[in-house]
């Protein structure tokens, strides 16, 4: 997957943060903790087995008077990919251990096939993670 639509989903978030609200909110995540700011970055990794491909994703920290709540991670997916899910557990602990907050992930799906694939990955072990798939076909649609 072309690091393209997460660069976009970055560039709308760091535009205005509330639309990585408005795409949790699809999910059938938890509710979002009170919070009073959100700050939106670029996070990106290599994967041992692939060291020349740089991998994406947009990540979406929420805070109450300074102090870090919930990180949301986004990753938008064209079709199943093993090795991009792969990914999502490097980003999740990634994040988890720098911004010391519980890590959702939340996988921007073309199809219901897709997110029904992403849906396997929603346990991600004792590290306190999520993933949470959701179907955004007008987000993806002539991708």
């Amino acid at each position: 997957m072309s690091i393209e639509y997460n660069e976009l989903l970055a560039m709308l978030m760091e535009t205005r943060p509330e639309f990585a609200t408005e795409l949790y909110n699809c999910t059938q995540g938890p509710d979002l903790p009170a919070y009073d700011s959100i700050a939106v970055s670029r996070r990106t990794i290599t994967l041992p087995r692939q060291p020349n491909r740089l991998r994406v994703c947009v990540a979406a920290a929420y805070a109450k008077d300074g102090e870090r709540l919930l990180a949301l991670l986004f990753d938008a997916v064209l079709e199943p990919d093993p090795a991009q899910a792969e990914s999502w557990l490097q980003f999740m602990t990634d994040a988890q251990r720098a911004l010391s907050c519980m890590v959702a992930f939340v996988v921007l799906c073309r199809d219901a096939k897709t997110a029904r694939w992403a849906l396997a990955y929603s346990e991600v072990g004792d590290i306190g993670c999520y993933v949470l798939p959701v179907v955004i076909p007008s987000l993806l649609a002539s991708a």
